[in-house]
């Protein structure tokens, strides 16, 4: 059966965190992703460390390392589609204390949804797929390529 007919797509989540407990919200997080979607042949990357993305008058105290890591797994659409996924995302989120304010301030958990198979669609204002900052983010390519090596340039080649 191919992933079409049976609604199951490769999803691949981006995570980061800088407050708290860094290496215990990605844990959480991806616990929580896996239980609640049900999602199964998981892959999970190494952490990576990298500065904040920071717009040039965020205050100074932002300015606190991320832990970053990719997560790839398949999900069956007909259960889980993107909006309900978007849902679920944003409770994890708020469940470790996440608070949605201003662009790029520090957070518990940022979970972003990269991509979804080779699907390409967009849902006003609140998701874009594929995550438009995927390829140019070294955060995202590093962890993605250390789980699924041929993705990047697969998904880029479908979309040129």
């Amino acid at each position: 059966m191919t992933e079409k007919l049976r609604n199951i797509y490769k999803i691949i989540f981006g995570l980061g965190s800088n407050l708290g407990d860094r290496e215990f919200h990605l844990n959480y997080a991806v616990s929580s992703l896996t239980n609640q979607l049900f999602l199964t042949n998981i892959k999970r990357s190494k952490i990576f460390k990298n500065p904040a993305m920071l717009l040039p008058d965020s205050p100074r105290e932002w300015d606190l390392e991320f832990f970053n890591i990719a997560i790839s797994a398949d999900i069956d659409l007909q259960k889980f589609p993107a909006e309900k996924i978007l849902e679920i995302v944003k409770k994890i989120e708020k469940k470790l204390g996440r608070i949605e304010g201003k662009k790029w301030a520090p957070r518990e958990i940022d979970i972003d949804i990269l991509a979804i198979g080779e699907l390409k669609f967009h849902i006003e204002h609140k998701l874009v797929i594929p995550h438009p900052g995927m390829f140019e983010r070294d955060f995202f390519v590093k962890t993605i390529k250390e789980i699924e090596p041929d993705f990047l340039k697969n998904l880029a080649m479908l979309h040129s």
